[in-house]
């Protein structure tokens, strides 16, 4: 029994301290980077570089935490790995989004060391390493700087053949980087002054006036410490190429006819010409070359002209000095529409003539109502007058004595014939409506 109690207690008195083993946490003294960048390196551009970051981390740590190695520029940061087994649960939000991508860049997860081939001026700044283990501060290296000699060099490389308008001022640029700073200046051909006019300013050729005595090769010189460099410039004076004869037309053109478009220009050098169709240059293999044709002067004949030529004709004129474009709109009218057109025009007239003569025939049939009606009113008139002077004929017999019986019967039938008369054409105006 006392055996048994013993060998419980040795027991208990293991599991106490293996669980204190185990409780206590790793001591941060076997966390650290044993060695970080070099506070001050300079290197030439386009050299490669290594910045060292070796570091310790117990293999405890790799199994159990989540372990990043990072590398900041500038306080940024640039390139990370991970070096425990364990995926990260960091809080630090989107890191991979921050980490720059550049094929330049290498990160080597076996010592942590830093490699930049091909080094650029824009990779000076300031460098540091960090371990960050999960649970606990990041531990970071001593912080680099990395200074960069930038190569002697022109930025951008000036274009070896420049066209200047005649007459314009117009401006040669020539800039240079290197360290340190160069200084820049123009030089004529054969070690030559600059021409009248024209003059230099930190770089900037300036030409005022230009003239064709301007014309040749100036050349570009930059140096510093590190020697010279030089670039040559081929100045060419040119007259922009201008209409003298923009793009005419005929506008409207039947078909079958032949469209005459003319087009001429002038500039130095000598501009050519170039015809196109809705924005598609006209060549050999999309017109047919018995109707098409260009003549020496820049004039396009299109003979036999279809529906299907109907379109926006531009006139484009080039040289080395520029480019200008004009367009002529053509419209084609087809023989089915003309014809078309002949009927419409015929049908117009007849509705009109119609029209007239409904409105002759209805005037002529009131005018013969109106002569009808006034004679019968004549007609009543003469009726009353007679009964009436058959009652007072012998009264005023004494008094008008040029009124005989047989004056007013005639009267009276002169007045039934016209009556009969306007009854007869009235009836022929109705029969004609």
């Amino acid at each position: 029994m006392m055996k048994s109690q013993i060998t419980v207690w040795r027991l208990l008195s293991s599991a106490l301290i293996l669980g204190s083993v185990r409780a206590s946490p790793i001591p941060s003294a076997e966390v650290s980077i044993v060695e970080g960048p070099q506070p001050q390196l300079t290197v030439k551009e386009q050299s490669a570089v290594q910045l060292p970051c070796a570091y310790q981390l117990p293999d405890v740590l790799r199994q159990s935490n989540s372990v990043t190695l990072r590398w900041r520029k500038d306080g940024k940061p640039l390139r990370q790995v991970e070096l425990g087994q364990t995926s990260s649960t960091t809080s630090e939000p989107q890191l991979e989004t921050m980490v720059r991508e550049d094929a330049r860049l290498t990160l080597r997860k076996e010592n942590g060391s830093l490699h930049i081939v091909s080094v650029l001026a824009s990779d000076a700044g300031q460098y540091q390493c960090e371990l960050v283990v999960e649970g606990r501060p990041a531990i970071s290296s001593n912080s680099g700087s990395l200074e960069v000699i930038e190569q002697l060099k022109f930025v951008p490389q000036p274009q070896p053949t420049k066209n200047l308008e005649l007459g314009s001022v117009s401006k040669v640029h020539c800039k240079a980087q290197g360290t340190p700073p160069p200084q820049v200046k123009w030089m004529r051909e054969s070690q030559l002054p600059l021409p009248e006019n024209v003059t230099d300013h930190n770089g900037t050729l300036v030409f005022r006036g230009v003239s064709n005595e301007q014309r040749g090769q100036y050349t570009c010189m930059a140096s510093n410490s590190q020697g010279k460099i030089s670039a040559t410039v081929s100045i060419n004076v040119v007259v922009a190429p201008k209409f003298t004869v923009p793009p005419v037309g005929p506008g409207e053109i039947s078909e079958g006819d032949i469209a005459v478009m003319h087009c001429q220009a002038t500039g130095e050098p000598k501009p050519t010409i170039q015809w196109d169709k809705d924005l598609t240059y006209l060549n050999e293999n999309n017109t047919d070359p018995a109707r098409f044709h260009l003549l020496e002067n820049g004039t396009l004949e299109i003979h036999n002209v279809q529906t299907e030529d109907e379109g926006r004709y531009g006139c484009t004129i080039g040289s080395s000095a520029g480019l200008k474009r004009e367009e002529v709109l053509l419209v084609v009218k087809s023989n089915k529409s003309a014809s078309n057109s002949i009927i419409t025009r015929i049908i117009i007239v007849i509705i009109c003539l119609a029209f007239l003569y409904f409105v002759l025939v209805l005037g002529l049939k009131l005018w013969y109502r109106y002569r009808r009606h006034m004679g019968k009113v004549q007609l009543e008139d003469a009726t009353h007058a007679a009964v009436d002077g058959d009652g007072d004929g012998h009264e005023h017999a004494e008094h008008e004595p040029c009124l005989t019986e047989a004056n007013s019967s005639k009267n009276l039938k002169s007045k039934l014939r016209e009556s009969t008369i306007l009854e007869q054409e009235s009836q022929v105006a109705d029969d004609i409506v």
